[in-house]
């Protein structure tokens, strides 16, 4: 399992990311990238996790492994929900937080773990449809 989270950057504060259920997972996490450069870093993800980033169709096409994107935050309006639903993709966020909220910083990066973890057991919150 391979996940990327794209532009941790964005969260207010200082938080960090538990890490997943699972005994091996590949984690790369970057301050921020380029639009230009998302695809190129997202490839042979299983898992993109986007604060505001776009998320867009060339992405998710280059991204053959991908199977779930997770907006941490509420918003998802930068995540081409279309185009993952197409590919069969479940998108997930963290509702009710706001990542320019120091406060809720650290309950979103928690958040986005409870995610993985359900997804993992087939059992998706938080769903975007």
């Amino acid at each position: 399992m391979h996940i990327v989270v794209i532009d941790s950057g964005h969260l207010a504060g200082e938080a960090d990311f538990p890490m997943p259920d699972m005994d091996k997972c590949g984690w790369q996490q970057f301050v921020q990238l380029a639009d230009t450069e998302v695809a190129e870093r997202c490839w042979r993800s299983d898992v993109i996790v986007s604060v505001a980033t776009p998320v867009t169709r060339p992405v998710i096409d280059r991204a053959f492994k991908l199977r779930l994107i997770i907006a941490a935050g509420d918003n998802t309006n930068h995540i081409d929900l279309a185009a993952a639903r197409e590919r069969g993709i479940t998108v997930c966020n963290a509702p009710g937080l706001n990542p320019a909220n120091a406060a809720h910083s650290q309950a979103i990066c928690n958040q986005v773990i409870n995610n993985v973890n359900a997804w993992l057991k087939n059992q998706p919150v938080n769903l975007v449809t």
